[in-house]
């Protein structure tokens, strides 16, 4: 996370709106240098400890002389982040093993016990975007931060009230709120006949496995809806989307074939069986309230799998899914 370095934030009342991704990555920061540094947390996240630890120069000239045991280690990585397919299923053991280790985690680095209960989550581990931070919650700990459990309602002249009616004064406000998500209308995409891909996805986007959509020919998405696994990186997704599509331009190329467009049906057919396994994980379930879902209750966001099942699906897909424009 990146901030203007010109902004001079020694001895200023700092306040940070938000406590997600972003916070977690400049409170520690910023309340280093600020006189006074207030969070306003509205609901509280599961942040797991990074446990970080900067290699030595011995392990990175072991690494260099033995490469494969740098990827011995980035596969024990990988089967640990498999884990958190588990982690998010709803009545999985491993949900619950993933809570108490950030429950400890708070138990542990908070001293004080008001300020602990805040921080403990009301949802279920992966509603919201899973975190992992050393040193956020150490932040909060000092004499010059304090955590306020509420949003923001006004800014005001000199400063801002929150939506529990504190007035707070401050000099510079610091936005971590989040940011868009498949955001369709940021460029400007025209099918066919003449629609908008803004319009055609609306609030409620929706791709065939991801990447296709009827009335775009030749249109694909490395990122589309339900594109992202959660048990893998972001990276490893978007190589397999990518794959796909390279594959279907060349049977494209060895059928001499001008375009291809994703046949009528198959979308609703393959988001009904979506649907029906959404209500598997913490963040499609119906009483989860974050970005992973929209107003209807559509998660439009991740795909309700593990990785190997996305691939399936990436697999099955072929030239029959779609309809041929001339040689």
């Amino acid at each position: 996370t990146r901030w203007n370095h010109d902004v001079d934030l020694n001895g200023k009342r700092v306040l940070i709106v938000g406590s997600a991704a972003s916070a977690v990555q400049v409170v520690p920061e910023v309340a280093k240098i600020a006189g006074h540094l207030t969070v306003l947390q509205r609901t509280a996240n599961w942040i797991m400890p990074r446990n970080w630890k900067q290699y030595t120069d011995r392990q990175r000239s072991r690494w260099h002389r033995f490469p494969f045991l740098i990827s011995l280690i980035r596969k024990g990585q990988g089967a640990l982040m498999g884990q958190v397919e588990y982690a998010v299923t709803l009545g999985h053991k491993r949900m619950a093993q993933f809570e108490n280790m950030v429950k400890k985690f708070i138990d542990r680095t908070i001293d004080d016990p008001v300020l602990r209960e805040a921080l403990f989550p009301d949802s279920h581990y992966g509603c919201k975007r899973g975190l992992v931070s050393d040193d956020f919650y150490p932040a909060l700990n000092r004499d010059n931060v304090d955590l306020i459990h509420a949003g923001l309602k006004e800014v005001t002249p000199g400063g801002v009230v929150t939506t529990d009616g504190q007035a707070l004064e401050v000099d510079v406000i610091i936005y971590c709120t989040g940011y868009r998500i498949l955001d369709f209308d940021r460029i400007d995409v025209v099918g066919e006949h003449g629609q908008q891909l803004a319009e055609f996805m609306g609030d409620d986007p929706r791709a065939y496995k991801s990447i296709s959509v009827s009335g775009f020919p030749n249109y694909f998405f490395a990122v589309g809806p339900n594109g992202l696994v959660l048990n893998v990186s972001y990276f490893k997704t978007v190589e397999k989307s990518l794959a796909t599509i390279v594959r279907l331009l060349s049977q494209m190329r060895d059928r001499d074939l001008q375009a291809i467009d994703l046949k009528p049906g198959l979308l609703e057919g393959y988001n009904d069986w979506m649907a029906d396994r959404f209500g598997r994980f913490s963040w499609g379930a119906s009483d989860c309230n974050s970005y992973y879902r929209n107003a209807s209750g559509h998660a439009p966001f991740l795909f309700p799998g593990n990785f190997k099942e996305f691939c399936a699906a990436q697999d099955e897909i072929n030239l029959d899914d779609y309809e041929a424009r001339g040689a």
